[in-house]
């Protein structure tokens, strides 16, 4: 499973405007609608939203990884986004969220590959130039390469 074949440059966004954690994932979802990788758009939406309502998944370090999974979703896929201003996301570290990587499942594979892209994201995130990186480059290119090497 490769991070890079799942997170295009058209899903990467530097600069998003949003007001909480909901509109984040609502704008970012449409964004999945819009390029077809899902089929219903609410029915997805309600998969992510009932996920943070079992634990947060903002993993601490001004970084969430929120993540559905749904029969609406068609095909594995990653959006990242650098949000313009942090907002609350019940962190664990009860820190403000700055970047959000949101994976789409399709429920189908929820056990493969819902880990296996969650693990590789987890292991870079690890490392702090890593995370610093992820909050300040402009390329898109190059976020993408630093979540797939």
């Amino acid at each position: 499973m490769n991070i890079a074949t799942l997170l295009p440059p058209n899903h990467v966004f530097l600069d998003m405007e949003v007001a909480d954690k909901e509109e984040v994932i609502r704008q970012l979802a449409s964004v999945l609608t819009t390029d077809e990788i899902v089929q219903n758009e609410e029915e997805y939406i309600q998969s992510v939203l009932a996920r943070e309502t079992h634990s947060t998944t903002g993993i601490g370090n001004n970084i969430a990884i929120p993540h559905g999974k749904s029969q609406a979703v068609k095909q594995s896929a990653i959006i990242f986004a650098r949000l313009r201003e942090p907002i609350d996301w019940q962190a664990l570290d009860d820190e403000p969220v700055s970047v959000v990587i949101l994976l789409a499942i399709p429920e189908s594979h929820k056990g493969d590959d819902h880990l296996r892209i969650l693990s590789k994201i987890a292991m870079k995130l690890i490392d702090d130039e890593i995370t610093e990186k992820l909050k300040t480059e402009l390329d898109r290119q190059c976020i993408i390469q630093l979540l797939s090497e």
